[in-house]
């Protein structure tokens, strides 16, 4: 019997790659939410189990996804730039909205008064910092300080600045040409072995950028790989138990965080290939993974503030349905309209640079005269 490639199943209606997504962004508000609710890290789901808990993986999952649809949007774009703008419009206009309903939920929970609430820089600059990648890790004055894991607004929005850096890798490799099989496999094989060899290195150090850095385009690296050669790529539950099995004996070395992302991200581009019913063209025409995955800390965050009496199974179930019901019309009236809108943009882009080239001639040609 022939074995599917994965080239076969790469149009949407005959893949379950926007589940898959869904899966992984629930995957990581469950985890999140657990880490909430008691406020120890080592509480997450497969915290000491694997060196990556169960947001960890998902998270990996996600970057691999991204880097096999990502790739064949770039393959499919007229040009890089095009490709870049539709790359921001995925990520920053649904960013900037959340953004800004947090600083609006942080003046309602806040414990500060109004006046010394807006009065506040970090209002301005939470904004300002979300928008350039940069508040993880930050809170708004007053805001869930006296939660388990206190004060730190959207977490999960940590990951974005590397997405995007892949995205600007993954232009520059294409603008130079470099996604042909021939070419591409030695620049695959070189950076995998540095960051490898890096991620080898630095085993048993205190996770820094750099290591996340690694980590993350390894993921992302692999999911392009995949599309690059996606005529060569069986999906065989072989390949499956034998990247499972090589999972299972490097858990606990160093070579764990290496293989990892290549288990789980093959395991899950597998799934993709399962035939689901009604269930795969429901997903295919909303894809909620993004607003889940961006909605999904603040709202457990509120959710422990407003009712520390709940147990963890309620707060990950209403953590849940709460951000699935944010992220449908973050889906309908932000996202989708904000993708669709991408020619436009581009014609505004190309019109603002062709009157800002004519009148730098002009510009020039003045000074000439004079």
């Amino acid at each position: 019997m022939n074995q599917i490639k994965l080239s076969q199943i790469l149009d949407p209606k005959q893949n379950n790659l926007n589940m898959l997504r869904l899966l992984a962004a629930a995957a990581v508000v469950i985890s999140h939410a657990v880490f909430l609710q008691s406020g120890h890290k080592a509480d997450e789901i497969l915290s000491g189990v694997t060196y990556y808990n169960l947001g960890d993986h998902a998270v990996n999952v996600f970057f691999v996804l991204s880097g096999l649809t990502v790739a064949a949007s770039l393959i499919r774009s007229p040009s890089t730039a095009e490709f870049l703008v539709a790359r921001g419009l995925r990520i920053f206009p649904a960013l900037a909205v959340c953004a800004a309903l947090l600083v609006l939920l942080g003046a309602i929970v806040t414990i500060c008064t109004p006046e010394r609430f807006l009065a506040d820089t970090r209002v301005w600059r939470y904004g300002l910092n979300t928008l350039l990648l940069g508040s993880a890790a930050t809170g708004l004055p007053g805001v869930f300080e006296g939660n388990p894991h206190p004060s730190v607004m959207n977490a999960s929005i940590w990951t974005l600045k590397y997405e995007v850096a892949c995205y600007v890798v993954l232009a520059l490799i294409g603008f130079s040409d470099l996604l042909r099989k021939r070419r591409f496999i030695f620049l695959l094989a070189l950076s995998w072995g540095i960051a490898a060899g890096f991620l080898l290195v630095r085993s048993g150090h205190a996770t820094l950028p750099i290591d996340q850095a690694a980590r993350f385009w390894l993921c992302f690296s692999f999911g392009v790989g995949l599309y690059v050669f996606r005529d060569d790529i069986p999906l065989s539950i072989v390949g499956v138990l034998v990247l499972g099995f090589a999972l299972w004996m490097a858990i606990g070395t160093e070579w764990e965080r290496i293989i990892s992302p290549f288990a789980t991200g093959y395991g899950a581009v597998w799934l993709a290939k399962i035939p689901i019913g009604r269930i795969r063209d429901l997903t295919n025409k909303m894809d909620l993974s993004y607003g889940i995955y961006i909605f999904g800390w603040p709202i457990t965050q509120t959710l422990v503030l407003e009712r520390p009496d709940l147990g963890v199974h309620a707060v990950v179930m209403v953590s849940l349905i709460l951000s699935a019901s944010i992220a449908m019309p973050s889906w309908f009236l932000i996202e989708r309209p904000a993708l669709r809108a991408r020619k436009s943009v581009m014609n505004a882009l190309k019109t603002l640079a062709n009157r800002i080239a004519h009148s730098c001639h002009w510009s020039a040609a003045d000074g000439v005269r004079s």
